[in-house]
Parts: C-alpha cells; structure tokens; sequence
C-alpha cells in the first residue's frame, strides 16, 4: 500500500508543476486553472469524435477526473496541437481509468504520435494513473496524438494530454524521425519529486540504500551549462557513491532494445577529485575517465546500445582514484524509437515488454524490503561466483511496452564535461576512433566497432 501511496503522489506531482506549452483536458470543453495554478484547456479545438466522462475522486488532480473515450472507430486522433517546428517536443498523455465504464477491466490499447511512434498502453490498476511520454522533432508547427484500438474488448481512452516545447540543443543524438519513449528519469540521492524542472520533465527519488552513500553537494551553485540536456540544478545537489556500484533496469524487455541513457555528474566535495569508468553492457561506455567538477556538471549520453532486463551499468574507479569512489547525480533512460509503423516504447504502471499485466511497481529504486533483499540475495551470490568487487543496487524502473523495436542502429556515446581541464582525454581500449570533435566543451561522438 504504501508504494501504491507513493505512486499516486509521484503522479499528482507531475501535473503540479508541469511548463507545458500547451495542456489539454480530455473530456472537457471548458478551460481553467487547477489548484497549483495551471492553466488547462478543453479538448474541444483539438478533436470531435469520442466521448467525454467523468471520474469521481478526492485524491487526484482535476485534470484526470475527465476523460474522453472512443467506443467506435480504429483510431481517434487529437490534431492541431501547436508545436515549435524544427525544435524538439516533449509530449506526455496521461490515463486514469477509475473504472469510469463500471465494468473493472484492463483497457489494453496504443498511443501513436506524430503519426509514426507507436506506445503501447495496458492498465493494470484501475486506480493508478498510468503515463506515455515521449520526445520526439515535430515535422511542422503543429502535431497528432492518435488512440488505435488493439482489442475488441477494449475502448482507447485519454485524460490528459501535455506539450512542452524542450530548448535548443537538448538531445542533440536524436536522428531525423527518432523519437525518445520515457523509461526512467532518476534523481540519486533525493527524498522527493522534483519539479524545478523548465523543460516539463520529472524527477523521481531514490529509496535510502545500505549499498550507496548518499553525499549532498557543498557547492553554493552548480553549472549546468556543460550538459546540452539542461538537468535542473536541484537533481546535482545530490549524489549515490559507491565502488563499483551496478545499476540494472528489470522492467525492460528480456531480448533487448536500442536505449538512449544519458548521465550527470557532479563533484559534491570541494577538495575531492574522483575519476572512474563508466561500463554498459560489459563495453566502457567513456572514451576517458570521468572526472567530475565541483560546482559544474558533466553529461555522459550512450545510446543505440542495445539493453535488456540483464544489461548493467557499471561504475568502475580508475587506479588514480582509489580514495574517492564513482558517484552518479542523475540518470535519463529511454527506449530509442525509429519512428515505423512497427516501432513502439513507453512506459507506464501496468505496462510490461510483453504487453502483459505486470505487478512491478513504478517507483524507481528500492521499492520495499523485501524486494530489495531478494534482489541482493541473488546478486551477492552472483558476485561472490565470479568474484566481482562491486556493489550491486537494483534499479527498479518504471515498466514499459516495447514492441518490434529495430536494433540495427550504430553505437555511440557522447561526453560533455563542465571543465575540460579536469578530464584526462585516453581513449580506452573498447572504444574506435572519434569521429567527431563537436565544440568547445571537447564533445564528441565515438563509434565502437
């Protein structure tokens, strides 16, 4: 139960401080502004079929106790949701059932957007929120989110949908037509939600952990313009430490996935320098060390690595640093979409890659006890086999629907560093050649081969 509480706190959350350029009511005609002061308009501009209900509840926001659902037809689209062309979009539908149809089912159903990134949304708990998120560059200024019935026993529905434009330069890996399904956005460290977010995004907390120190940051300020994907300061001002500390994502699909992970550093201790390794997969993921900067932030993006429920991301010291030991600020996790008809991604309580009910819950982390020490108990045992030195931490993300993903995409990984002073610059034995310098930040993009 009390991960159920958290839940429905996490997602209450999201709405209160969401910068949306544009947020849409489902299922109601009239504009309006929520307890937390935000404005909210009806869905009336954007879409005339379906139909509109309500759902009677005291303990979630306004804008999930209407909904629109869509008894007849294939596939419902909203449409003329304003957008910046050429700037890349965050887009988030969120989905309430609240057994507003009386019958207590599971609504199993697809979410596409832009005409071409398909998610995949099954309802699992009729009273928990359930969201698909993803970020994708619109082709013109204005942009679709389509509802396509998968089940004759099913009716697509939707109850809110949010729209913030992202600033210049953010994501910059993403290719022409790719889009980004939300898995996980991680803050290490942190006892709450965080919302200080301008972009639109959200920032989930972590549960304490006997395996990681938590380290706040003395810094008086923390510069986030090394990191092109503009993490708010407030998700550096905390940190996990640990030697040789090894994060896993259970909830992704078993065969595996093309992934976009993006991380930040950032020194806490003024009088402290650290370096380590980053390892995904079993590959160094870094061309050099990472050394993070007090009062800066360093950015490490990988992506079109392919990752499963067994892929580990490992950090690892250098022998220079034998004193202080890696640490991780924050962590971004998306499924990589290609943007077919066949492609897919997202994430959601209920979802799993399997389209299958799962009972896994969507707190990130350590979600209870028991959990945490099943989890231990078989990676201890599988530490001490092969006698590994590092310390293992069960990354419990949030569930996600992945279907016929394509996995043919190069490898490349990307580090932006606060100093570049500070980072030592040997390419590690994993890595091929860089294939570009990009700036003055000492960015670039490495092909493994």
């Amino acid at each position: 139960m009390a991960a159920a509480s958290l839940f429905l706190v996490f997602f209450l959350s999201i709405i209160t401080l969401s910068l949306a350029s544009v947020n849409i009511d489902c299922g109601t005609s009239f504009p309006g502004v929520d307890n937390n002061n935000i404005k909210w308009v009806g869905d009336k501009d954007f879409i005339t079929s379906g139909k509109s209900t309500t759902v009677s509840s005291t303990t979630i926001e306004k804008s999930l106790t209407t909904l629109r659902y869509f008894p007849t037809g294939d596939s419902n689209c909203y449409s003329n949701i304003p957008v910046t062309k050429g700037g890349k979009v965050l887009v988030r539908t969120m989905f309430y059932y609240g057994n507003y149809d009386g019958k207590f089912s599971s609504p199993t159903f697809s979410v596409v957007f832009e005409g071409k990134h398909r998610g995949n949304v099954a309802i699992s708990s009729a009273f928990e929120p359930y969201i698909l998120e993803l970020i994708f560059t619109p082709a013109t200024g204005e942009t679709s989110v389509c509802f396509v019935r998968t089940s004759s026993s099913s009716n697509p529905f939707v109850s809110s949908i949010e729209v913030s434009d992202l600033a210049p330069g953010m994501y910059q890996e993403l290719g022409p037509g790719e889009g980004l399904f939300y898995q996980q956005r991680r803050a290490y460290g942190g006892t709450e939600v965080l919302r200080s977010d301008l972009q639109g995004r959200f920032w989930l907390p972590t549960d304490i952990n006997i395996l990681a120190q938590g380290i706040p940051s003395t810094a008086a300020s923390i510069d986030t313009s090394g990191a092109s994907n503009k993490p708010p300061e407030s998700v550096l001002r905390n940190s996990w430490t640990g030697e040789g500390l090894s994060l896993v994502d259970p909830t992704l699909p078993f065969v595996g996935v093309p992934v976009y992970l993006a991380m930040y550093f950032s020194e806490p201790l003024q009088s402290s320098v650290r370096s380590f390794n980053i390892f995904f997969g079993g590959k160094q993921a870094n061309k050099g060390p990472v050394v993070p900067v007090y009062g800066k932030a360093t950015q490490v993006v990988v992506r079109d690595v392919v990752a499963s429920s067994s892929t580990e991301l490992v950090l690892q010291s250098t022998t220079s640093s034998a004193l202080f030991p890696p640490l991780i600020n924050a962590v971004e996790l998306y499924v990589i979409s290609k943007g077919t008809s066949g492609s897919g991604g997202g994430g959601g309580s209920g979802g799993s890659s399997n389209g299958k009910s799962s009972t896994v819950p969507i707190i990130l982390g350590v979600v209870s006890a028991v959990a945490f020490t099943l989890f231990a108990y078989v990676f201890i045992a599988m530490i001490l086999a092969n006698r590994r030195k590092r310390r293992l931490q069960v990354l419990d993300m949030p569930t996600s629907t992945v279907s016929n993903m394509g996995t043919g995409a190069s490898t490349l990984s990307e580090q932006q560093m606060g100093n570049d002073s500070n980072h030592p610059t040997n390419e590690a034995a994993e890595m091929g050649e860089i294939d570009d310098l990009i700036g003055v930040n000492q960015s670039y993009v490495a092909q493994r081969h």
